[in-house]
């Protein structure tokens, strides 16, 4: 035991050292409580025909030749099988491939296979999955918005505009356009400036990092000391979202009611934080269409205007107003003065709401603005092959120029020609010869002269880890789980947006008898262990049962006997799992957003959310502990219940075992060398005749294999 926990150490510790060095419709079906298939059908890929995606394809190739034989360079050999699955699955759906997808690809001898495996995986929810994490880290959603908000509708609309496969440009019009209450149905856009509710100029310094490529920040206090921008710039563009208020405009006034009977004792005090609550579910929101006009801060350092001075709203890249905002007569020459009462941040006097939001917009996303369609091109770019043609990919000046801009423009004008379909534009670099080609396994030094002889190895995210682990523990896992149906108030209407509707609907009287049900001791309910399940108590005995006629095997050591009543234990445990699942083991992009502190997912890097692509891929001693102890060992390696070892379990013989637990984990087959080593090891341990030592080489290889850099980086 003592030399096998050496041996971990060991090989946990070149995990540590080697992450270091190193860095540079296949859909499960099922239904479960809480878990829904898409409620929003995808538009099938095949709408762009695949010979147009081919071309695309086929002239991003030709781009990328052209400048490795203009560098004495080549492009690298086409991956193979095997690393293309693997890679395909985590690009594109966050996973690894299970057993039976694994098995389906390498046995076809199709010619179109890869190609029809991109168009499997895009078409599927795992996609969905995928781009949302990548947009939870963009956007830094939350389940819990600042204020103690429900973020629940802004993920919906994430999700739902992903499944919809929404134009990159209608989704991002949308955000910075959305008005009204945070939990109307479709209406979770708004969480785009609760995000950042009362910060509108944080707001614009997000917008324009994100979308168009450029920091700001800096100018917000002063002219801005590396690029051209000014303060006053700066506030101009702030403008085009002034006037906007943080509250839901058609709000039940009965609620805010509850407040006064709560003052005048008609309401405990002890229901104060159920007020509170209630009042949150229904009064925020966002409403204004954006005066056009903002207001230089106090202590206004910029050259060109004073504090307190109010301005309209001008174009940062071309000084265009967009709307005829005018200063309001009593605003002019006015003195800084911090809003009094409920007045908003950023509040004039006399300003006029001029739709200036959706010009904004409009202006923002236009196929003709310098920034807009380059820097999704090069995000997706980066998502896919591990580096931007533009690093930093959110620093983008005037004088900034690609590693490659013909390709850089190629990029561009495709977004743009596909009408903003990240889909299809995705689905063009999978299909190159570029990105199918063996991956770059060296530092890059220099972003900008790096040519893509292949993509780059890159270690897998914390999301991709997670539900790669969850595909060697749980069966079904590409569904969406609707969050929703836990509103802590679902008692009085379903999920959040009913208990919303219901809510916003009530009388004060009607509110009132709410509050006092929601207090009262017999509407909370009691929750019952687990052990009071009769289903529970029935499995048990099932167990026990066939504990006593596994320990009789054992005794007589009767091989082939334990083996099937471990299978049989298996079995039963799985069962009863997957009958009685609640949201145990979902994927990443489906559980609380982010995961808790502690939680796997951020001791291996997932962003808490609070700046802006904050995750990170570094190793770190947690992980290795983790890894060590935790939930390889405990929920796969060791739990006869989880799909690898249920798989593993059916394996007729050692050689057979081995093989799975590769074509599982590693999603190829042992090689000769490999499968020679763990051969002795099941050997010695079925000698002995006990099926639990075989258990044991059981749990060393998988733990050997998910503490491999093999596992970790996507190759």
């Amino acid at each position: 035991m003592e030399a096998r926990f050496s041996l971990r150490l060991i090989v946990a510790l070149q995990f540590f050292a080697l992450s270091i060095v190193a860095l540079p419709t296949f859909i499960n079906a099922g239904e479960d409580s809480g878990i829904s298939s898409s409620p929003h059908p995808q538009p099938a890929v095949n709408a762009v025909s695949r010979e147009s995606i081919l071309a695309i394809s086929s002239k991003i190739d030709s781009l990328v030749n052209a400048q490795l034989d203009a560098k004495g360079e080549k492009l690298n050999p086409l991956s193979s099988d095997e690393v293309f699955l693997r890679r395909a699955y985590l690009d594109i759906i966050g996973r690894i491939p299970t057993i039976n997808e694994t098995k389906k690809f390498l046995a076809s001898s199709s010619k179109s296979k890869r190609t029809d495996l991109i168009d499997d995986l895009l078409d599927s929810y795992g996609y969905v999955s995928r781009q949302f994490n990548f947009w939870a880290d963009t956007l830094r959603v939350k389940s819990r918005l600042p204020g103690q908000l429900q973020g629940v509708s802004y993920i919906d609309f994430i999700k739902d505009s992903l499944e919809e496969n929404k134009p990159y440009d209608q989704f991002v019009r949308e955000l910075v356009t959305a008005q009204g209450a945070n939990l109307e149905r479709g209406n979770g856009a708004v969480g785009y400036y609760l995000r950042d509710r009362n910060m509108p100029e944080d707001n614009m310094s997000n917008t324009v990092r994100i979308f168009l490529g450029t920091r700001l920040e800096c100018a917000q206090c002063h002219d801005h000391p590396f690029d051209k921008w000014t303060q006053r710039q700066y506030f101009e563009m702030v403008a085009f979202t002034g006037g906007i208020r943080y509250r839901n405009p058609d709000a039940n006034s009965n609620v805010g009611r509850l407040r006064q009977l709560v003052r005048k004792g008609e309401i405990s005090q002890k229901n104060q934080g159920i007020v509170n609550r209630l009042s949150q579910s229904v009064g925020h929101g966002i409403s204004g269409s954006g005066t056009g006009l903002a207001t230089l801060p106090e202590g206004f350092l910029g050259e060109d205007g004073y504090e307190g001075e109010v301005i309209t709203g001008k174009t940062m890249f071309d000084r265009k107003k967009l709307v005829d905002s005018k200063v309001p007569t009593k605003a002019k020459n006015s003195k800084v003065r911090k809003p009094k009462g409920n007045a908003q941040q950023g509040y004039i006097q006399g300003a006029k709401a001029l739709n200036s939001r959706e010009a904004y917009a409009n202006w923002m996303t236009d196929p003709t603005n310098p920034r807009f369609a380059k820097v999704i091109a090069n995000r997706l770019w980066k998502q896919t092959m591990g580096l931007g043609l533009i690093e930093p990919i959110d620093i983008i000046e005037d004088n900034t120029v690609a590693s490659n801009p013909e390709l850089m423009d190629y990029l561009t004008e495709t977004v743009v020609a596909l009408n903003f379909d990240m889909k299809q534009f995705l689905r063009a670099i999978y299909n190159s010869n570029t990105y199918q080609a063996a991956a770059f396994n060296a530092d890059v030094a220099d972003p900008q002269k790096f040519n893509f002889n292949g993509p780059l190895v890159r270690r897998m995210t914390a999301e991709q880890i997670w539900d790669s682990l969850m595909v060697l523990t749980a069966p079904r896992l590409d569904e969406r789980y609707d969050s929703s149906k836990e509103s802590r108030y679902a008692s009085l209407g379903g999920d959040s947006y009913s208990v919303y509707e219901k809510i916003n609907s009530m009388s004060l009287a009607e509110l009132k008898q709410a509050v006092e049900g929601l207090s009262s001791p017999s509407r909370k309910k009691s929750k019952n262990s687990y052990k009071d399940d009769p289903e529970y108590k029935k499995m048990m005995a099932q167990r026990s049962r066939l504990n006593k006629q596994l320990s009789m095997a054992r005794k007589k050591k009767n091989t082939q006997l334990q083996r099937n009543l471990m299978i049989d234990l298996a079995k039963l445990t799985a069962n009863y799992r997957q009958s009685r699942q609640t949201g145990s083991y979902l994927r990443a992009s489906e559980m609380t957003s982010p995961a808790p502190a502690g939680h796997f997912l951020r001791q291996f890097g997932q962003s808490d959310r609070e700046q802006i692509e904050n995750a990170n891929t570094d190793p770190a001693v947690p992980q290795v502990l983790s890894m060590m102890n935790g939930y390889v060992e405990e929920k796969i390696a060791r739990d006869p219940a989880s799909v690898l070892m249920q798989t593993v379990l059916k394996a007729k013989d050692e050689k057979e075992c081995t093989d799975m637990i590769f074509l599982s984990m590693l999603n190829r087959k042992p090689t000769s060398k490999e499968a020679r080593e763990w051969k002795k090891d099941f050997s010695n341990a079925v000698k002995q005749k006990d099926q639990a030592k075989v258990k044991e080489v059981y749990a060393d290889l998988i733990w050997t294999l998910a503490n491999s850099n093999e596992f970790i980086f996507v190759k």
